[in-house]
């Protein structure tokens, strides 16, 4: 089945205490792709990075309320399981949605939201659960990656993982259990053919202890597939996203591998 757990980027300049519609990033949609009601999607994160606090919330029709809909304030940015991944919220299919924001008065805030497909049409993403790989784990493995964000903020920007390590073992399958960043950004994700070319990834928080196991994290409390599975011979076709709301923010984001004793088929939810 066509499981795909899709990270989307949008944006507001210079909300300040305004809730403001976000803009969605250059190749991402408000618009909830087309799917079978009969095989559900869920919102499986939404996150905020701003330079001061804010709201943002998302709303539409469909949803409980087209009022203030999920509407959280948090002053940690960016934010992390500010919504907890188990919510199981549906979402339709090409349901039109309204992000919205407030915060910065001279610059950009950030959102993202991350959704599950069970079975989407034409996506090949190659998702487990722990289940799937902890039991096939020959080492653990990380991945340095630097990146530096665009001059222009809030687009997204993909460096291939091979651009500061190369010393994946051959035709091998790596799971990307989490990640760290030693400077903040928006958002992380992983993208390449594993992932059906759709980016797969969450908030960039310093601290380790959050991230490192973010993927583990989403599938074990959401109860599904999550973790993305990449093979090596695929790694010049494989990137870190990061999208930020300032302007040529650099980092150094650490994949953390699982090394995999055997090849995965794909795993069906």
């Amino acid at each position: 089945m066509g499981t795909l757990f899709e990270l989307t980027a949008y944006y507001a300049s210079s909300p300040g205490s305004t809730v403001t519609a976000c803009t969605p990033a250059s190749g991402d949609s408000l618009s909830v792709r087309t799917f079978n009601v009969a095989n559900p999607a869920f919102v499986q994160s939404f996150d905020r990075e701003g330079v001061t606090k804010g709201v943002y919330r998302l709303r539409s029709p469909r949803l409980h309320d087209n009022v203030k809909g999920i509407h959280l304030a948090a002053s940690e940015t960016p934010t992390l399981f500010a919504l907890p991944p188990y919510n199981n919220q549906t979402l339709y299919p090409q349901d039109t949605l309204i992000i919205e924001t407030s915060g910065e008065v001279s610059g950009y805030d950030v959102v993202g939201l991350g959704i599950y497909y069970t079975n989407l049409p034409g996506s090949g993403a190659r998702l487990h659960s722990w289940s799937d790989i902890s039991g096939i784990i020959q080492y653990i493995d990380t991945v340095e990656v630097a990146v530096t964000g665009p001059a222009t903020p809030t687009a997204w920007v993909d460096t291939v993982i091979t651009t500061t390590d190369n010393l994946l073992r051959a035709n091998t399958d790596y799971a990307v259990l989490g990640y760290t960043v030693d400077t903040a950004l928006g958002l992380v994700a992983v993208k390449g053919a594993d992932t059906s070319n759709f980016r797969i990834g969450g908030p960039g928080k310093i601290l380790a202890n959050q991230t490192s196991d973010y993927f583990v994290r989403q599938s074990n409390s959401s109860g599904r597939p999550c973790i993305p599975v990449f093979n090596s011979a695929n790694q010049n076709n494989t990137y870190v996203s990061v999208i930020d709301a300032g302007a040529s923010v650099s980092s150094n984001v650490t994949l953390i591998l699982a090394c995999l004793s055997q090849n995965l088929a794909p795993a069906s939810f």
